[in-house]
């Protein structure tokens, strides 16, 4: 099949994750667009097209999105959802859009098992996968008051909570405090959960990333570790690293016991944490689309998008056997205030960034430079609005 008779791939979001997909699709050689609004990262890309249908704002709503596709002047596509609400529209179209705008994602209901933090953690436990406590947010007055710092509130959705309150998650501090914090969510209509805090420092976090095919058999799966992360307790990943896959033997069985229990198939990033108490890994979250860090895949050999895109369209898969070990990913606004902020409470591990801003970027490459200059202009405007 030749590059102009093969269907596009449609990126549904345009952040840091959009841009790893539009650059993965494009260095392939596949026809790519983007979808949705707020282009101007991705819209720097060298490989960056706006789709062709009518405008349409991010939505959780397969309805909604099934009316977009069809104003598409193309019949087939290969759908790339880069949100939660992307993936849950993506994941819930009509049959028969869903056969002609396939998806790289797992079926509807899978879908709302791993984005839904309190269904997650229902599925981990059925599965007997080891996983921090979890509780009710009613449960708040029977901790003790020496565990209730063990304890932090987590949205079960977190997309409505980062965009109401800034923030992944809150650390409890006390009962007033709690108290409240859980008034504010209610009366947001936000929904959350009270979640353990597994002990242990940013380097315990490990990641496993790869692709399921549709018939269930794990065509690829690469390992990194954070190293570190914006905000300090609660955040982000800014500097990653890859890592040999048997180092992380027993996640990487807790995780094909949990996949497999839901009849999991598509891409996925799922996260663990070392318990520093008993040494076990903790699985943490499941990413059942893109994700910030997708670009090191295929920096370290591992080609996911690809492998997605073909999968989609029924063609043959390439074993995907090994991956380059100690390849790093960075993004490197957050990394430099992470850097900065474990500098100043004495953490110097790590290095400065500089030194990795040359591997995998997450704004920077060396053949798609421009979403570089556009992140440069949107932090001297940060500065500029902090003086």
């Amino acid at each position: 099949m030749s590059v102009a008779s093969q269907p596009p791939a449609l990126v549904l979001g345009c952040d840091i994750t959009g841009l790893a997909v539009l650059r993965a699709c494009g260095r392939n050689g596949l026809p790519v667009y983007v979808v949705g609004s707020g282009h101007r990262l991705v819209g720097r890309s060298r490989w960056y097209r706006r789709s062709p249908g009518a405008e349409i704002e991010e939505t959780a709503d397969g309805g909604e999105l099934a009316e977009y596709l069809r104003t598409l002047p193309f019949e087939n596509s290969v759908l790339f959802p880069c949100s939660d609400r992307w993936a849950l529209a993506a994941s819930s179209l009509p049959d028969d859009l869903a056969a002609t705008h396939v998806q790289t994602l797992a079926p509807a209901d899978v879908m709302r098992v791993l984005i839904d933090k309190d269904l997650f953690a229902r599925a981990a436990a059925d599965a007997g996968i080891a996983a921090p406590r979890v509780l009710q947010p009613d449960a708040v007055d029977s901790l003790r008051a020496d565990e209730l710092s063990s304890f932090f509130v987590k949205p079960t959705l977190s997309q409505p909570f980062l965009e109401r309150f800034g923030v992944k998650a809150v650390a409890l501090e006390s009962r007033l405090q709690a108290a409240e914090l859980l008034r504010h969510c209610a009366e947001a209509g936000v929904e959350v959960i009270l979640q353990e805090y597994v002990p242990g420092p940013v380097s315990s976090h490990v990641f496993l990333d790869g692709y399921v095919d549709r018939s269930g058999v794990m065509r690829a799966c690469l390992a990194r570790r954070r190293l570190r992360m914006h905000p300090r307790e609660f955040g982000n990943s800014t500097l990653s690293v890859t890592i040999p896959l048997p180092e992380v033997s027993e996640a990487l069985a807790a995780l094909r016991r949990l996949l497999e229990s839901l009849g999991y198939t598509g891409l996925f990033d799922a996260e663990f944490k070392l318990d520093s108490r008993d040494g076990r890994f903790k699985i943490l979250e499941v990413n059942a689309r893109p994700w910030w860090q997708l670009e090191l895949a295929p920096w370290a050999g591992v080609d996911l998008c690809l492998l997605a895109y073909r999968d989609a369209l029924g063609q043959p898969l390439a074993p995907v056997d090994s991956y380059r070990v100690g390849q790093t990913w960075v993004h490197p606004a957050p990394d430099l205030r992470a850097w900065w902020e474990a500098r100043r409470s004495g953490d110097r591990s790590g290095g400065f960034p500089l030194r990795v801003w040359f591997g995998a970027n997450a704004v920077f490459s060396r053949d798609d430079p421009k979403p570089a200059l556009e992140e440069l202009g949107r932090v001297a405007r940060w500065v500029l609005r902090r003086r």
